[in-house]
């Protein structure tokens, strides 16, 4: 939940793979938000969109306050159980140490340079292109990758490389049709499903998980074209303990692995 201009609170989702925080157009009204006189392109799953910008006072989520800052206007995210009015993106966490605590159903702000508070936590190697783009080593199957860390992403999706790597094609007969994905531009964007085995990332195990598989246009920004790709969605990270260090540039997970 944050504040926008003092009034709220309003239900955003906290997206680690969102350089900045947004608004949908309802809430921009409801708040009567100055226009900026700039537009910028956002950059989603499904590709470029021109947006256009609003001026915001103070933007407060928890302990964090963000001040003088614009935010695009941006279709929020729909979710049957929330009225949701848009992203809170890293921008919020300037140089902080960002800590999700499955256990107590909150995001913890600490301070950079040490571990996260606590016991069982472990860092690990991460390719850190931008802030909002953080990449976590990945195995599945025997087969190394890299997934991006996107607590926005409701799903793990591979790219169509990791899948084919992983045998989950067409013809192999183990994936199915699984409707289309949606980027900020409204494009669709279609998606397979299918099983795979054994899947670790750095301290933490899976086994029997679904992953969806799509040729998105954002794994064009993360990696090489014949590079196994994927994002790493709430599906695979809910009931996990992480952490995100904004100035050190440093991922921790919680061993809390099963």
């Amino acid at each position: 939940k944050a504040s926008v201009n003092g009034e709220g609170p309003f239900d955003f989702v906290l997206d680690t793979a969102s350089s900045g925080s947004t608004l949908d157009q309802p809430h921009i009204d409801q708040l009567r938000l100055p226009r900026d006189a700039q537009t910028e392109q956002a950059q989603g799953m499904g590709g470029p969109l021109d947006v256009r910008l609003y001026r915001v006072e103070t933007f407060r989520i928890g302990p964090q306050t963000v001040s003088a800052l614009t935010m695009p206007s941006i279709p929020a995210p729909p979710f049957d159980s929330h009225a949701v009015a848009g992203l809170a993106g890293v921008d919020i966490f300037g140089a902080s140490l960002a800590v999700w605590r499955s256990e107590d159903h909150c995001v913890a702000i600490e301070n950079s340079g040490a571990p996260p508070a606590g016991e069982g936590w472990r860092s690990i190697p991460a390719q850190w292109i931008q802030p909002w783009k953080i990449m976590l080593p990945l195995r599945i199957n025997g087969v190394d990758g890299w997934g991006l860390l996107d607590t926005g992403a409701q799903h793990t999706t591979l790219n169509p490389v990791f899948a084919d790597m992983l045998g989950l094609t067409e013809a192999s007969g183990r994936t199915a049709a699984a409707g289309s994905i949606y980027g900020v531009d409204g494009r669709e964007l279609p998606v397979v499903v299918g099983g795979v085995g054994d899947a670790r990332i750095g301290t933490w195990t899976f086994e029997g998980r679904t992953v969806k598989v799509g040729a998105l246009p954002v794994f064009d920004r993360l990696g090489a074209s014949n590079a196994p790709l994927a994002i790493i969605g709430m599906d695979w990270l809910a009931g996990r303990g992480f952490a995100v260090d904004y100035g050190a540039h440093r991922v921790w997970l919680r061993a809390n692995a099963r």
